[in-house]
């Protein structure tokens, strides 16, 4: 789960600061930002189907879903798309998998 607040948190300091037109305009922002989905995508489908459901607040079916899309289908992706999960949806997910990584810490404090 660590790998999963590493990209995001990774992707979130990337586009500090960047306006949707900065991203927009850099071939190499837009693909570090689709790989890094596509990478907490998969292992979002890896987590435990009770884990997942102990924080509902995650829409985890659509996380894995858009790396669907990242894999096979990367024609159809949608710069405003990606930029707007970027910005608004990473953020929020970054708090639940601390709190995650917090709870899974306490309950194995090895």
């Amino acid at each position: 789960m660590k790998h999963i607040e590493f990209h995001i948190a990774s992707v979130i300091e990337a586009l500090e600061g960047k306006t949707v037109d900065d991203y927009a305009g850099s071939y190499l922002l837009e693909r570090a930002t689709e790989r890094a989905i596509s990478i907490i995508s998969e292992a979002a489908k890896l987590l435990s189907p009770e884990l997942r459901d102990q924080y509902s607040s995650v829409p985890w079916m659509q996380i894995i879903g858009i790396g669907n899309l990242l894999r096979h289908e990367y024609e159809r992706v949608d710069t405003m798309i990606m930029w707007d999960i970027a910005r608004n949806h990473l953020p929020p997910m970054l708090i639940t998998i601390r709190q995650m990584i917090a709870a899974l810490d306490e309950a194995d404090p090895a």
